[in-house]
């Protein structure tokens, strides 16, 4: 007995004519035979008494009917829950970097909300060393973040574009004289930093140390804007993502140092676990997130 067997019972009987349900499911009348014929082989009666031109349905078949009409009803009814759940809705938990979430990523969330306003988006801020482990814990869906490109086979990576990176300092500092800035002349410097936990700063950091550069001190915060006053104020030089000291780089307030030591190397990655579920709100996401930046990049 198939879906089809039934949804032509069901028509026959409401159009009581072969012909006029033919018509209507689009079928062939000869199909039409051929299905009720197979449903009467199945169940081993006759589902309907044929006077000449006249059908009318047999006790037996008007059980079948009942029947078949209920299995037709719950078949409809499974389809629209399952289209339904392939409507983006739910929860979104994203993990991101500050800077990103300001500066990169508002596009991403307004073009989302407005295509799927039914979907709850929650963002995180953690540091970068918490990133991976959340993924594999599940308590995250999905991470934007800032790093040097790796490759982890358990995590499936989208490298976005790479994002230019400024050693930040007061116009007024000793260095600001300088046509270019080695890792070396950082040495006995003051710093002013993001957290511990931050990738771009790590790299930084590596990169000094390889050149034998010592900072004299280093001023931690975990707010960017914070860095940013405080370097202004010449507490030190800094080091954040272009993008976050555009509009100060252009009133004068800080100056980017023209370095001239390695390249930083820093993508914008999308980063999942490769055995999460992608439901439909993850997958909407990562596809609008995917459309702005190969838009924009």
């Amino acid at each position: 007995m198939e879906f089809r067997q039934l949804k032509t019972f069901v028509t026959v009987v409401k159009m009581l004519s072969f012909t006029k349900a033919a018509n209507e499911l689009g079928y062939a009348q000869s199909t039409i035979t051929n299905q009720i014929q197979a449903l009467e082989e199945e169940f081993a009666t006759m589902l309907f008494e044929r006077l000449g031109k006249q059908i009318k349905l047999t006790k037996d078949g008007e059980h079948l009917y009942a029947y078949a009409k209920q299995i037709l009803k719950l078949s409809d009814e499974a389809k629209d829950l399952i289209s339904s759940s392939l409507i983006p809705k739910g929860s979104l938990t994203i993990c991101t970097a500050e800077s990103l979430c300001t500066h990169r990523l508002p596009e991403v969330f307004k073009t989302f909300r407005a295509r799927y306003p039914k979907v709850e988006i929650n963002i995180r801020f953690d540091t970068c060393n918490d990133y991976r482990n959340h993924l594999r814990k599940n308590t995250i869906d999905i991470v934007l973040f800032l790093d040097v490109p790796f490759n982890e086979t358990d995590l499936v990576t989208h490298i976005l574009f790479e994002e230019p990176m400024a050693v930040i300092a007061a116009p007024n500092h000793p260095l600001a004289k300088k046509t270019h800035v080695m890792p070396q002349d950082i040495n006995e410097q003051a710093l002013v930093l993001t957290d511990l936990g931050c990738s771009y700063r790590r790299i930084f950091e590596s990169i000094l140390a390889q050149a034998g550069a010592k900072p004299a001190s280093i001023l931690t915060f975990s707010s960017n804007e914070v860095i940013k006053k405080f370097v202004g104020d010449g507490w030190g030089i800094g080091f954040l993502p272009q993008v976050t000291v555009k509009q100060e780089l252009t009133t004068q307030q800080l100056i980017s140092l023209p370095w001239a030591g390695p390249p930083f190397n820093i993508k914008t990655q999308l980063i999942y676990h490769k055995e999460k579920w992608i439901s439909p709100a993850l997958r909407a996401f990562i596809d609008i997130t995917l459309e702005t930046f190969n838009k924009t990049n």
